[in-house]
């Protein structure tokens, strides 16, 4: 399981590194936060989770416990720059990165969804989830 994740992490960080030149690490870790959080928060809304009791402060903390978490597992004693050379070699990129992109797509509809925001809301903030997704790749480099 922990390469699944390696590899969504490895995805979101070359997406991120072809625009964000200084920090893509922190801004991956942060997305992958965010993520989480939203599949987090969409599994508490489908079970009816009394969400009034976690609170305004539980919603803030939820997204940062998430990114000291995860600066822990790849951040810590450069953990990430091992996943990011491991991955170089790795086959049917395009795949797997499209895999990762549905993912976050799916993500932000299953929220969007549950808190049952306008369709047609929900569909274009997903839209521009791809769209995002899709430029950095178009804009990458042909060699990789």
């Amino acid at each position: 399981m922990s390469k699944v994740y390696d590899y969504v992490f490895y995805s979101i960080y070359r997406n991120t590194s072809v625009i964000n030149k200084s920090i893509p690490e922190w801004s991956t870790i942060i997305t992958i936060s965010i993520l989480i959080a939203l599949n987090i928060f969409s599994i508490l809304i489908y079970t009816e989770y009394d969400i009034k009791s976690i609170g305004e402060e539980g919603f803030g903390a939820i997204p940062l416990i998430l990114v000291g978490i995860n600066y822990l597992y790849f951040l810590r004693n450069d953990r990430y720059k091992n996943i990011l050379n491991g991955f170089k070699t790795h086959r049917n990129k395009l795949l797997s990165d499209s895999i990762v992109l549905t993912y976050a797509c799916v993500s932000v509809f299953t929220l969007f969804y549950a808190l049952r925001i306008e369709l047609k809301t929900t569909l274009f903030v997903t839209g521009f989830i791809a769209l995002t997704g899709i430029i950095p790749y178009l804009l990458r480099p042909k060699k990789e």
